[in-house]
């Protein structure tokens, strides 16, 4: 019994600990101005435009055109990336006050690896904050907003990591993946291999028509005219070789190769867009079936694109973009 009644004093008294702390925090933030903490934007909708630099220097700006949103005003930006970020300035909140002999840390480290943001309505600036390290745990994130001296840390409530992430700057990560990213509608596909003759199938309404290859002139099979027209219009690479990847530098040499395959779209515009496919090295880790290393990686393509983009696409993602004309027979 008196081992009970120690234990039961022992919990009142960690209970009294605790609400003292709980109190005394409270206490502290007695008063304060509670912009302090306010990172959230409550209508993203109403987002015109976001800036996002650090001291390297680098910067992007992403600017909503209409419907579209544009990365340094020049090329369409990622609709899935935009979402994110705007769902993070919709959705973070306050974590936590980090203690008082941590701040000078943090505000140092916030100096050298921060980035500022810029929010803006229209002209109006409506939110400005630098975004920090993360916290210890992983869990949050230190940011600051303009014109106080305290960083918080933030979380976004059921995302469980840290947000720092979400506001990269290069250019590359944030332009669409889409490889014919133009909006107007198609009019003529064209294929050519270098072992083939060219082929060309072009809609006219829901008419198709193969051009070339065994088919001149001929009705284009519909159903896999469709396939291949929603595959263009979908076709994504999976990333774009930048000047620090070793690619970039032979990106002369690989031009001069004979390509694997040259796709170009015409629209009803008259506009034309080109893609240019090339060998991607093998290497030791890509074998063939007897063990034995392959020439080229079967997996992935270079693909050089008319608007100057030079990218890495895979053969798994352009599987029904790289037809034969054959597949495009009248069926009988």
């Amino acid at each position: 019994m008196k081992k009970l009644k120690t234990s039961y004093l022992l919990i009142a008294l960690a209970v009294l600990a605790i609400l003292s702390l709980v109190w005394r925090e409270l206490s502290s933030q007695n008063g304060m101005d509670k912009e302090l903490y306010n990172f959230a934007v409550q209508d993203t909708a109403a987002i015109t435009k976001l800036v996002i630099w650090d001291k390297s220097p680098d910067t992007v700006t992403l600017e909503r055109k209409g419907s579209q949103w544009l990365v340094n005003g020049a090329y369409i930006a990622r609709p899935d990336a935009i979402e994110v970020l705007l769902e993070t300035l919709y959705r973070i909140r306050l974590r936590n006050f980090p203690q008082a002999a941590a701040q000078e840390t943090i505000l140092s480290a916030m100096a050298t690896y921060g980035k500022r943001v810029e929010v803006y309505q229209g002209s109006e600036l409506v939110k400005s904050f630098t975004v920090g390290t993360e916290t210890p745990d992983m869990l949050g994130t230190y940011m600051l907003r303009d014109g106080y001296e305290t960083p918080v840390a933030t979380y976004m409530p059921g995302f469980n990591g840290y947000l720092s992430s979400r506001f990269f700057l290069r250019e590359d990560l944030w332009r669409t993946r889409e490889i014919w990213p133009s909006p107007e509608e198609l009019k003529a596909i064209t294929l050519i291999y270098p072992d083939s003759l060219y082929f060309e199938v072009q809609r006219a309404g829901n008419t198709y028509t193969l051009i070339g290859g065994n088919g001149e002139g001929l009705p284009a099979d519909p159903m896999a005219s469709q396939a291949l027209y929603k595959a263009v219009q979908q076709a994504q690479y999976e990333g774009m070789v930048i000047p620090t990847d070793i690619a970039f530098g032979k990106r002369d040499s690989i031009a001069a190769s004979t390509p694997v395959a040259t796709v170009t779209v015409q629209y009803v515009n008259g506009e034309t867009a080109e893609m240019r496919l090339y060998h991607v090295p093998g290497g030791p880790d890509i074998l063939d079936a007897d063990g034995r290393p392959q020439q080229w990686d079967p997996d992935r393509f270079y693909a050089m694109l008319s608007d100057g983009r030079f990218v890495l696409t895979q053969r798994y993602g352009l599987q029904h973009v790289l037809k034969s004309f054959r597949a495009f027979l009248p069926k009988n």
